[in-house]
């Protein structure tokens, strides 16, 4: 076996080992969330300046393997969770390039879209989350939202608003705002921070009122009806709830 098929089937593969090393991506990807977690609020030192660029060569590295062993390439390229690691990958890389600390601040905030990548890497690898696709996605989608929300109400607010001394106060204030609570304890009076909580009043409450109604409405499964096409129904469903035509739902016996 080559080097490719051998790396294909680490990938890809049911084996213990391809077990293993999965579960060691797992662990490099909620290591290096915690670590942009714990040093959120931290002066960009050159230490952690080359720490970043050292994770993100070694998540190029990782990304550069994946691209070799695709067979199909080209959609590798042209899919979303592709776009995602070339965000993360240019966030953590981005100090090479770039000597404006307050905008690298900004850059930090979108590693939190690997969560979407470890998400994916769960999903397959914990059986118990199998057939709950659309709970698992919406509950990711829910944290990186507030998580990357924060971080912008932290980079862009921590030094300018004396109510905002730390990462809790910025999450306490996206969670008032996005549930409309608005305490007021806590607000963004500058001109920027006023935007910027337009922006989360705006295009922030609608969606994070959406993705808590996908984690708690039914769970369903994904089986299109041939006939009016309604593509998810409860599991346990014999007929389509749309139309009442018969659908093929496959299940182990234990719904």
């Amino acid at each position: 076996m080559d080097a490719r098929s051998t790396f294909r089937a680490l990938y890809h593969g049911t084996s213990r080992r391809a077990q293993a090393f999965r579960w060691g991506i797992v662990a490099f990807d909620v290591a290096t969330i915690s670590f942009f977690l714990a040093t959120a609020t931290e002066p960009l030192t050159p230490t952690l300046l080359a720490i970043d660029i050292a994770i993100g060569v070694a998540i190029l590295a990782e990304f550069l393997l994946r691209f070799w062993i695709n067979i199909d390439r080209k959609r590798f390229l042209l899919s979303g969770s592709t776009l995602v690691d070339v965000i993360v990958i240019a966030s953590f890389l981005a100090p090479l390039f770039l000597q404006n600390f307050a905008f690298l601040r900004v850059l930090r905030t979108l590693r939190f879209l690997q969560a979407f990548r470890l998400i994916d890497d769960l999903r397959d690898l914990v059986p118990a989350l199998s057939g709950r696709e659309h709970v698992v996605k919406a509950a990711g989608n829910l944290i990186v939202f507030i998580f990357v929300v924060t971080s912008l109400v932290w980079v862009l607010e921590a030094q300018r608003n004396p109510h905002i001394t730390n990462f809790e106060d910025a999450l306490y204030f996206t969670i008032t705002t996005l549930t409309t609570t608005g305490f007021g304890d806590i607000t963004l009076n500058d001109r920027l921070g006023r935007w910027l909580t337009i922006g989360i009043m705006v295009f922030g409450v609608g969606l994070f009122l959406r993705l808590v109604q996908q984690i708690f409405r039914p769970n369903k499964v994904y089986a299109p009806c041939v006939h009016c096409g309604l593509k998810y129904h409860e599991s346990d469903s014999s007929h389509c709830r749309h139309c009442g035509n018969i659908i093929h739902i496959e299940t182990d016996g234990d719904v």
